[in-house]
């Protein structure tokens, strides 16, 4: 229903947009211009973003981050068998899921290449999200039993 009502609303402020564009007086068609223009900037803005992001993507930013991740879970495994083992199997199984977030990203990396484009990052994005919540609860969780 709210859907349903948010649509309704973009088409009644279109249609007004639209309406002061071409039949409003001319203090109402300049500010259907102004509203025009900064729509067409914010576009612009948002088309520069993804641009970037996926120069970043192509050139490993997100390889970088799963790697450091890797890093990050080495050292908690460490700190797990000095410190008490019974952490050990959540941080192997972060460490799998760390393996299976680094599968996706290379068969994103082998997709985009192959087919000249960049996949869609925001899964993965979504599991780096949180595969760094597990691991900060279970950085929390080790720090409360010192």
């Amino acid at each position: 229903m709210i859907k349903s009502l948010l649509k309704l609303l973009a088409v009644l402020v279109v249609g007004i947009l639209i309406y002061n564009l071409f039949l409003g007086t001319d203090e109402e068609k300049q500010g259907a211009k102004k509203i025009v223009g900064e729509v067409k900037d914010v576009g612009v803005a948002v088309k520069d973003l993804i641009k970037s992001e996926k120069e970043k993507f192509d050139k490993g930013k997100y390889d970088k981050a799963v790697d450091k991740i890797g890093t990050m879970l080495s050292n908690l495994k460490k700190n797990a068998k000095e410190f008490d083992e019974k952490y050990i199997g959540r941080i192997e199984e972060l460490e799998e899921k760390r393996k299976q977030l680094k599968e996706e990203l290379d068969s994103l990396d082998e997709n985009a290449t192959s087919e000249g484009k960049g996949g869609d990052t925001n899964a993965i994005k979504e599991d780096s999200k949180q595969l760094l919540k597990e691991i900060e609860s279970l950085m929390n969780e080790m720090e409360s039993d010192k």
